[in-house]
């Protein structure tokens, strides 16, 4: 436990209220402004501001929580996180950056940085290869002649994973695996920017649920959709030893580097016991791989805009067989809509009801599947930009997100990491995301634009750590007021990566969304057992009183 005095002076964030809503609402009311600070570990390694709350650690305890930088101006009219934050907005702010060379050279190292390909493209090294369950076949072939179909049954199966040191249940899903392959198209900066020509492969594996209770006595066959984030491949080795971050001799954090000897990467192993939580609820879920990464095929991975018509031509496919390739439990290959009958065990014409979940860097391809699906279909990738009616599947009845972007870079956390910085996350996210846009036709932050068509989501689950660095706390709170049907956004006193989540906080999660994606297929209106709230200081409120590792509780006077 740390003992630690706060400084009125340090507590510099106004009470949040935000400007009018999209839908024409009225403002709310101001949050509580911020009441201490405590120190917080993983991945901040800084004093963060905190309201006082009693734990079992004492009755004044500094609970932190990201704050938000960018606050409307006194008496701002609009919808100030919505429309100064646009795409548009954006792009005007890049081309006045682009006059300065400090700001020009400042955010270009940045989004040089983020250039496709992702490292792995280049990667030769046959342990580094197999740990992250690279297909055996050879990429530079693939990529000269992306129509050729490798054999599907060199990717890697569940069954792998029953093994030692694994021993993951999710293992015992192969029989009901099937192996699936979707076409897509080369992302605009591949065409545009690169010369490229021909398809993207994007594969994953479909595991066949028995359907979900529809509470009246029957099931209801329904599929989860599961977009990992930046560092996940669904085949991957996690050595269950090895762990994303150590903690130094100066007591601050610092990330591992993968792969290692031993894993490909960490955490793959709980994405895959979720994918078995949500069969054990009924559910077919889905689980692949990004363009450019994994088992998937492509040169760029960067493009979540991109990777959100990805994963409504995935939910199409599965109906159609339009470029669908299959290979079954037992090692028959089928194609086109003959895949898709297989898969789906039946007829697919109508298709399933669908739940998209993303965590971390998939909730923007989720949040722009939304978007389109619900809102809207602009080409912000584009040098022309045009904007279409949305998609309007209605088979899609809603999305979970964890570590979520989708509110925008408006609400960009105040003090962002030397590493946020470097990376696009920080102050400069917002003229990163216009550059990228402009400069190399990629999107890969969002701007407002997820923001401002949430209020169309019929359903959304937000789940997120407080001192999480994807968004400040006020932005997912946000996301889920703009919302008008079922919803639920649950906290955790813990950072931005799920896997470091108490085991029983992340447990409480899981309950939590598997409970509101049953609910979802259901058509309920509400989700039992939720911690309701109606301010921030409330929100941070219902946290569990269980703290991620490397932060402690921090009381005060």
């Amino acid at each position: 436990m740390r003992a630690r005095y706060f400084l009125s002076l340090a507590l510099t964030v106004a009470p949040f209220q935000a400007a009018q809503a999209q839908d024409g609402a009225a403002a709310r009311p101001a949050d509580p402004p911020a009441e201490c600070t405590a120190y917080v570990g993983y991945d901040r390694d800084r004093e963060m501001r905190g309201y006082i709350l009693a734990t079992s650690a004492g009755p004044r305890t500094c609970i932190p929580f990201s704050s938000v930088a960018a606050l409307p101006p006194a008496g701002y009219k609009g919808d100030f996180y919505v429309d100064e934050f646009s795409d548009a907005k954006l792009r005007a702010n890049w081309q006045a950056c682009k006059k300065d060379e400090e700001c020009r050279e400042r955010v270009q190292k940045q989004i040089d940085a983020r250039r496709p390909p992702n490292k792995e493209y280049h990667l030769k090294d046959p342990h580094h290869r197999y740990l992250l369950g690279k297909p055996d076949h050879d990429r530079q072939e693939e990529a000269a002649a992306t129509a050729r179909h490798i054999d599907l049954r060199l990717i890697r199966r569940p069954a792998f994973f029953s093994a030692a040191p694994w021993n993951e249940p999710f293992a015992a899903l192969d029989p009901r695996t099937f192996t699936v392959e979707f076409t897509a198209p080369r992302d605009p900066y591949e065409r545009l920017r690169k010369g490229m020509t021909g398809s993207v492969k994007i594969r994953g594996w479909y595991v066949r649920g028995e359907g979900v209770d529809d509470g009246k006595g029957g099931r209801t066959r329904s599929l989860v959709i599961m977009t990992p984030g930046g560092g996940g491949r669904i085949a991957a080795i996690t050595h269950p030893e090895d762990k994303l971050y150590r903690i130094k001799e100066d007591g601050e954090t610092k990330i591992n580097s993968f792969p290692s000897e031993r894993s490909g990467a960490t955490g793959q192993q709980l994405w895959r016991a979720i994918a078995r939580r949500f069969h054990d609820a009924g559910f077919d879920v889905l689980l692949y791989d990004r363009r450019g990464v994994g088992i998937s095929s492509g040169y760029s991975d960067t493009n979540t805009l991109q990777q959100g018509r990805d994963l409504l031509a995935m939910v199409a496919s599965l109906r159609s067989g339009e470029g669908l390739r299959a290979l079954s439990p037992s090692g028959e290959t089928s194609n086109g809509k003959a895949a898709a009958a297989a898969v789906r065990g039946a007829e697919s014409d109508a298709g399933l009801p669908v739940v998209l979940f993303g965590n971390s860097r998939g909730t923007m391809s989720t949040g722009w599947a939304m978007t389109i699906n619900f809102d809207k279909d602009c080409t912000y990738d584009l040098p022309e930009i045009e904007c279409r009616p949305a998609v309007n599947d209605r088979t899609i009845k809603g999305a979970i997100v964890v570590a979520d972007f989708t509110s925008g870079p408006g609400f960009v956390m105040d003090q962002p990491s030397k590493e946020d910085e470097e990376r696009g996350l920080g102050r400069d996210r917002p003229l990163f995301i216009a550059g990228n846009a402009v400069e190399n036709n990629l999107v890969f932050f969002p701007s407002s634009a997820i923001l401002a068509g949430m209020h169309k989501w019929p359903a959304a689950f937000f789940g997120r750590g407080l001192w999480d660095y994807a968004a400040s706390l006020q932005g997912t709170m946000e996301s889920y007021r703009r919302l008008k049907g079922l919803k639920e956004l649950v906290v955790v006193r813990g950072p931005h990566p799920f896997e470091v989540w108490p085991a029983i906080e992340q447990q409480r999660v899981q309950d939590r969304f598997i409970g509101f994606a049953t609910a979802v297929i259901r058509g309920e209106k509400t989700v039992s057992g939720g911690r309701p709230w109606t301010n921030m200081k409330e929100l941070v409120a219902t946290s569990s009183d269980v703290w991620e590792a490397s932060t402690k509780p921090t009381l005060v006077p």
